[in-house]
């Protein structure tokens, strides 16, 4: 359908042009039958500006400027000649047939050309369910900016579940998409040809919906499937341990020196620390996720609390060197949590850094925050894989199965996010990882 400005245009084209070219003609003495063909091409510009009705009019115009001013008698609307009654005649029959022909062509090739454009459109509308972060917001962007919209909104049940431009529950049209979901637009209604893609904008988005929910359901089953997997490893290995030292104590078929008897006990007591450490981090991990961790805020000296996660870590702690500046400021965090940090941090660098190389803790001032660095010389981990291991049940690496059940840099960054740090991975010079520890200085 054409625009009305267009329509406006073919009309004062007929009114005006035609008169115009034949005064202009009329003005050269040129022959009627030139004059005819002039002015057929004029009926033809009108109808590829502004269609069949101004093309018509600009016929009947003609028609009737030729009698006048082309026809014995002259200046009057009387024919008294067959061979102009005829000309005029095939004038008006030629520049009717060539107004509706090229309307007709003029409006198939507008049709072409939107429906081709509405098929790039689908094919762009299908292709961005399959690919991006989030096809759904995607779909919704595309519409908004596609058809100028102030708004695109995606309803389930009434309620915004995506929109673009700021979620609304009424516009000014609603496509209904299935029996729940509604996609709602505010700032302009589409005309009926938009109407098609708009539809299909909707089937995409609820495809899309679909999809992301399907995919949070799979990662949900993923997480499940690495917990039972991962934990009942890591529970079952810890209890079998202290089990048989128990049993073994227990068993009156052996005798034991004392020697070995303190041997079982420290066996059993390490293996119930491992559980209880398993089980400690898994309780942090679904209260973090609930948003139900406990937090109390207070300014602690990093020269106290690096010392004491590092006795946490036994024997092996004390390889690990501080060199934290004197005059290294507090910082404001949960003690508890921030102990937590670093025992996960620092023996995350204990277990893979080489014989005669521990890890080393050093503290600066940066950009108005503390800066704690956990520095390994280990084989480090790809950047590529960066962002991996701090998601749960991430062992990256690990072929022993008795490293842990992969929550300790995850939970380490949701606690250090949760007391308003970052921890964050960068290369360590000639090889290795660092884990950078950014907390926020205490303001006494």
């Amino acid at each position: 359908m054409l625009s009305r400005r267009r329509l406006i245009g073919g009309f004062a084209a007929a009114v005006a042009g035609v008169p115009l070219i034949t005064l202009i003609a009329y003005g050269t003495d040129l022959a009627l039958p030139d004059v005819v063909l002039i002015l057929v091409g004029a009926v033809v510009a009108v109808a590829l500006l502004g269609g069949l009705w101004p093309a018509l009019l600009a016929a009947l115009t003609g028609f009737l400027l030729l009698n006048f001013y082309f026809t014995a008698p002259l200046h009057s609307l009387h024919v008294n000649s067959p061979e102009g009654l005829l000309a005029l005649l095939v004038f008006a029959g030629v520049a009717s047939s060539v107004s509706w022909v090229v309307d007709l062509a003029a409006r198939r090739t507008r049709q072409a050309d939107r429906a081709a454009a509405e098929a790039r459109t689908l094919a762009a509308v299908a292709g961005g369910v399959l690919t991006g972060a989030d096809p759904l917001q995607g779909l919704l962007d595309q519409l908004k900016e596609q058809f100028g919209l102030e708004s695109a909104t995606l309803l389930e049940g009434g309620t915004p579940v995506a929109s673009a431009g700021g979620p609304v529950t009424d516009g000014d049209i609603a496509i209904p998409v299935d029996g729940s979901l509604t996609l709602v637009l505010r700032g302009r209604v589409p005309e009926p040809g938009e109407r098609q893609v708009v539809r299909a904008f909707a089937a995409q988005a609820a495809v899309a919906l679909r999809q992301q929910r399907l995919a949070i359901a799979a990662e949900g089953d993923r997480v499940r499937t690495a917990l039972l997997a991962a934990v009942g490893h890591d529970l079952r290995t810890p209890l079998a341990s202290a089990k048989a030292s128990v049993a073994g104590l227990l068993s009156e078929e052996v005798e034991f020196d004392a020697a070995d008897r303190h041997e079982l006990l420290v066996t059993a007591d390490e293996s119930l620390d491992r559980l209880a450490a398993l089980v400690s981090n898994l309780l942090d991990m679904s209260r973090l996720q609930a948003g139900t961790l406990g937090m109390v805020p207070a300014d602690v000296g990093l020269e106290d609390v690096v010392p004491r996660a590092l006795d946490e870590l036994g024997p092996a702690g004390r390889r690990v060197a501080v060199q934290l500046p004197d005059d290294l400021p507090a910082v404001r965090a949960d003690p508890g949590l921030l102990d937590r940090v670093l025992v996960n941090v620092a023996g995350n660098a204990l277990r893979y850094s080489p014989a005669g190389r521990p890890p080393t803790i050093t503290g600066q001032v940066a950009d108005g925050r503390v800066e704690l660095r956990v520095i390994d010389h280990g084989p480090g981990i790809p950047a590529a894989d960066r962002d991996r291991v701090f998601l749960p049940f991430q062992r990256l690496g690990d072929r022993d199965n008795h490293t842990g059940v992969g929550l300790g840099l995850a939970l380490s960054r949701g606690l250090t996010e949760a007391m308003g740090g970052t921890l964050t991975p960068e290369d360590t010079p000639g090889g290795g990882l660092t884990m950078v520890l950014t907390l926020p200085m205490s303001p006494s």
